[in-house]
């Protein structure tokens, strides 16, 4: 059953559909999900931001830009190293298609590569933009006035939630998984596609975002509610890339348990076949990359938490227009929420268990605990600081 493999590629996903033979190459499962999962939250991000600003939470404001000035030559820099980039690495694969197909993200987080192909990329779109720009100079630069609502800046969200996600996933599970910090230590470009904590992620940007906000002069609570339900539809895609790729994000084994007779076999045990850590056993017969399997079925708890988590983010969707009046109360909610999901999707998963304060509990179930507090304190102070406003 396609539900009960794994896939480290979505190459892999296209074999075992057509019975095709392409090589296990990016783009990988997860880097797959997880770029879809940034679009889905992006673009539902922007739709309550407009509708705020439509609202008057938010002030809607311009900004003056400059065209017609000819050749900018830090435009056609940066354009020229992106074109650099992008031919060393396709013309690279064409040249050395062995060291790809043999650790393609090792290839596209290294210098390797073809230089020529790189130079040649450089020229084609640094000469096009200058060219571009040349041929539309006017003899008079104009100043043209276009939008700058907090919608039309929502690129620099995306650039704090990948950024900031990534490395704050990995620096939070780097103190929990002692042999990833010493892999994050070693090589930690290379790392970062792997051994990844979404609570650090979310504490990491929600702290960038917020110091973007105070430094930009936006209404911190407004804009942090705005963002808080996207991020959990974002989520549960991102848990599909966990569980399609096999990264090892699964829980328990079932070996004794007894399954739930509501269940399918599916949502109940998984064996993670050509999971993309090579963990298990191997697999009699196959000559993919990715060759193992797991011993004993274990829980496939990635597609318990996109089935909770998709439930919370249509809670927290339909009630965000009730709670537009209660600047907080979304972001409260979601802690709430988040906190809980986390907390006890944590005793079935696979994990570090950390003694303190009487409890045994895993770095993730501490955090949940103190997101529960959090977020029901906000929620209170929402209420209470806008309730005589309200009405």
């Amino acid at each position: 059953m396609l539900l009960l493999r794994a896939y480290a590629s979505i190459w892999d996903f296209i074999n075992s559909i057509f019975g095709t033979n392409i090589p296990s190459v990016p783009p990988n499962t997860y880097g797959f999900m997880m770029a879809i999962a940034f679009i889905v939250g992006i673009y539902l991000a922007r739709k309550e931001l407009a509708r705020k600003t439509e609202l008057g939470i938010f002030p809607k404001a311009g900004k003056e830009i400059i065209v017609g000035q000819g050749i900018v030559f830090i435009d056609v820099i940066l354009y020229a190293a992106f074109g650099f980039f992008i031919g060393l690495k396709l013309i690279g694969i064409i040249l050395h298609k062995d060291l790809f197909v043999a650790n393609p993200q090792g290839f596209l987080l290294s210098m390797q590569g073809s230089i020529v192909g790189g130079l040649f990329g450089a020229l084609i779109i640094g000469g096009y933009t200058a060219y571009d720009q040349w041929k539309n100079k006017k003899s008079q630069p104009e100043k043209k006035l276009i939008s700058n609502n907090i919608e039309d800046r929502i690129g620099d969200v995306l650039i704090i939630a990948m950024i900031g996600g990534v490395l704050g996933s990995k620096i939070l599970d780097a103190f929990d998984n002692p042999e990833s910090m010493a892999e994050f230590l070693a090589d930690p470009i290379g790392s970062l596609t792997s051994g990844l904590s979404i609570l650090g992620g979310l504490l990491t940007v929600s702290i960038l975002l917020t110091v973007y906000a105070l430094k930009n002069k936006i209404k911190v609570f407004p804009f942090i509610d705005s963002l808080s339900p996207p991020f959990f539809l974002a989520y549960a895609i991102g848990r599909l890339g966990c569980q399609f790729s096999g990264d090892g994000c699964w829980g328990i084994s079932t070996a004794g348990l007894s399954k739930p007779f509501f269940l399918p076999d599916f949502l109940w045990g998984n064996i993670y076949e050509h999971n993309v850590n090579r963990d298990g056993v191997l697999i009699p017969g196959c000559i993919e990359p990715y060759c193992m399997k797991l011993a004993e079925p274990h829980l496939p708890t990635p597609l318990y938490e996109t089935i909770f988590v998709t439930i919370l983010f249509l809670i927290l969707w339909k009630l965000r227009k009730k709670l537009t009046a209660y600047p907080g109360a979304i972001t409260g909610l979601f802690l709430i929420f988040n906190g809980l999901e986390r907390f006890l999707i944590e005793f079935v998963r696979i994990n570090n268990k950390y003694a303190y304060f009487g409890l045994n509990l895993s770095q993730a179930q501490y955090i949940s605990i103190l997101m529960l507090f959090i977020g029901l304190g906000m929620m209170v102070w929402a209420v209470k600081a806008n309730k005589q406003e309200v009405g």
